[in-house]
């Protein structure tokens, strides 16, 4: 049975809960990733922040007519105001049918993969699963 870790990615970038909304305005822009799990300085996971979060807490504010009041307001809202918190977590051993199983109960875009001590270790998304699915059987049957 397949693993986790098998297609998980191991090189996660990662914020903090005290991050300023705009320290996220490069990372979303560049990154061809859409999460962001948030961790403390164990690196232990505290929560998760999509782009999606991060437009949704932008948009009351971009309709006003100053740019201004944009940048202050990204300057001092914290990323502890719109992560998501408690998070669904996996761990390295968790088989990839049970991952992709919680993706789809709770409509969600990635898994973050964590130790037993809430450590983050890698991050799973809804891609990693299907790409897993989409490969050749052999390919599969060897991890």
């Amino acid at each position: 049975m397949s693993r986790i870790a098998a297609i998980m990615t191991r090189k996660v970038h990662t914020t903090t809960q005290d991050a300023s909304l705009a320290s996220l305005r490069q990372v979303f822009s560049q990154a061809r990733y859409q999460h962001l799990p948030v961790v403390d300085s164990s690196n232990r996971l505290l929560g998760i922040i999509s782009v999606k979060d991060y437009f949704k807490a932008l948009s009351p504010v971009m309709e006003s007519a100053f740019e201004t009041s944009v940048e202050n307001y990204v300057q001092s809202r914290k990323v502890r105001h719109v992560m998501t918190s408690p998070v669904f977590s996996v761990f390295e051993k968790t088989p990839i049918k049970e991952a992709a199983a919680l993706l789809l109960e709770h409509n969600i875009g990635c898994l973050p993969v964590v130790d037993s001590e809430q450590r983050l270790q890698g991050i799973v998304s809804w891609k990693d699963v299907l790409r897993y699915a989409l490969q050749p059987k052999e390919k599969a049957a060897a991890k």
